[in-house]
């Protein structure tokens, strides 16, 4: 099997190595040459698969497809092979795929990168910066629209959801909650301990849009997140008594922080499968959620 593999990626290289780019792609890793229509897209990540499946645009793979819909609010095709782990792809079912194109996520893929690039020309970028990941997820969404000719399609998109923010801040307007602090938290699933989004994070960049202010100014650790343990937590709530605090509801957590938190303070559960890392269509879901925990 090894074998046939390697045979499979000598040939697809010499291949390559004859038409010239038609498009360069800049990405974490390097660059990709594109050398002609893009028609068989495999995709190694969630971000990339939201953004083809939004696009109108059917993979010929992707990973860790089990779990994908239980997060990102949008369907899978039928019949769409698994690749299996985004971490750990099965290159072997990949290559006999012949993909023209790889897309996936550096910090999940990086790794494999000089073995994906020798199957077919692959894009990994970088879904989490340290800064400004909203317009990273714009540009990323306009990045993969532009190497499988859906440009057009993509400005429409992200029209809707420039469209969809201005409702929002003209709801919270007329609720009287422009610039209203809030505090978003992921909770661990002990309890025990919550993530806190610091504003350089894709979540936190979209309620600000939405025209609410992030009162969390504590440094970030990793994907920009903060870890505070329910002590931390109360002295959070009363330093920021008015904040509206939402949390992505964990069964055993809404009871402890209840106990804790001061009067004043209103605690506002989003949904347990709520995605903070996605793409245009996961957006405007965290959009929709946000305005249904303030009752719209």
């Amino acid at each position: 099997m090894l074998k046939r593999l390697t045979l499979l990626v000598v040939a697809l290289s010499v291949a390559s190595a004859q038409s010239p780019c038609v498009l360069r792609v800049e990405h974490a890793l390097g660059t990709a040459c594109l050398k002609g229509r893009v028609e068989r897209v495999a995709v190694l990540d969630w971000r990339p698969l939201e953004d083809l499946l939004l696009l109108g645009v059917k993979p010929v793979a992707g990973a860790d497809l089990k779990d994908f819909p239980k997060w990102v609010p949008l369907d899978l095709p039928s019949g769409l092979p698994d690749l299996g782990s985004r971490t750990e792809p099965n290159l072997e079912r990949l290559a006999a795929l012949r993909p023209d194109l790889i897309l996936g996520y550096s910090g999940f893929q990086g790794r494999l990168y000089p073995r994906l690039e020798a199957l077919a020309p692959t894009v990994l970028l970088d879904y989490l910066p340290p800064k400004e990941q909203l317009s990273a997820m714009r540009a990323h969404f306009r990045l993969h629209a532009r190497m499988v000719g859906k440009e057009g399609e993509a400005d429409r998109i992200l029209r809707n959801l420039d469209r969809k923010l201005a409702q929002a801040r003209s709801l919270l307007a007329q609720k009287g909650l422009l610039q209203k602090p809030f505090l978003l938290l992921q909770p661990w699933t002990d309890g025990q301990v919550a993530n806190v989004f610091t504003r350089d994070t894709l979540a936190s960049e979209l309620l600000e849009a939405m025209g609410l202010r992030n009162a969390w100014t504590g440094g970030a650790e990793a994907f920009g997140l903060s870890r505070v343990g329910l002590e931390g937590l109360a002295a959070l709530f009363r330093e920021h008594p008015s904040a509206l605090v939402f949390y992505i509801a964990q069964p055993n957590f809404a009871p402890k922080v209840e106990a804790l938190k001061p009067a004043g303070v209103r605690l506002l559960a989003l949904p347990e499968d709520t995605w903070t890392y996605g793409g245009p269509a996961s957006a405007e879901a965290l959009v929709d959620r946000i305005l249904g925990a303030l009752g719209r």
